[in-house]
């Protein structure tokens, strides 16, 4: 099976607690220039006190909210890139928020977003554009190494790698959908679905 894009490697979560009146967006920007790392979102949770948004439908593109304001979606990411030899993060996060009234607001951060209570942020961390035959033949490579992220405090641990070529709970021969009520396989074509 043939992907679109590229992959990566050395995947190691981190949860980033962002303190109130502190800028979220901030915050994860910071965090993303630790190292060589690529950084995305994963979940978020906590209330907002201000927020600015870009909407093509306001004049000047932006908007400002001011009150308490749930998270209901924290998404985005912030890569490596480097054009004529400058190294720079791309990227941009995306929010999705709830009002005290229920009504749901969001769109493209394009300022601030200060936390109203402690926000707490899981994101991943890995190395982009790389092969994992570059893990095996540069092992001591700290740019390679999961949960290796320079100069950051916010270390994660790595699994372990996956052994033989179907786990248990992806349809290989030990997996729950490919046995019956007595423990002997059944394939999944054979199941009987309602």
């Amino acid at each position: 099976m043939v992907a679109l894009g590229s992959g990566g490697i050395g995947f190691t979560p981190h949860v980033i607690t962002i303190k109130t009146g502190e800028d979220v967006s901030s915050k994860i920007m910071s965090f993303s220039q630790n190292g060589p790392r690529a950084v995305c979102i994963l979940s978020a949770n906590g209330a907002i006190s201000n927020v600015t948004l870009r909407q093509a439908a306001t004049s000047g593109g932006t908007v400002t909210y001011e009150g308490r304001f749930e998270i209901l979606s924290l998404s985005g990411s912030f890569l490596l890139s480097e054009i004529g030899g400058q190294r720079s993060r791309t990227g941009g996060l995306s929010v999705s928020l709830a009002g005290p009234d229920g009504r749901v607001l969001g769109g493209g951060v394009a300022g601030q977003l200060t936390a109203a209570s402690p926000v707490q942020v899981v994101v991943g961390s890995f190395i982009a554009d790389a092969t994992k035959e570059s893990k095996l033949t540069s092992p001591t490579d700290p740019t390679v190494a999961p949960g290796k992220f320079a100069g950051s405090t916010m270390m994660g641990a790595s699994s372990p790698p996956s052994r033989g070529t179907m786990s248990e709970s992806s349809g290989g021969p030990g997996s729950p959908f490919n046995q019956n009520n007595n423990g002997s396989q059944q394939g999944l074509s054979n199941m009987t679905w309602k």
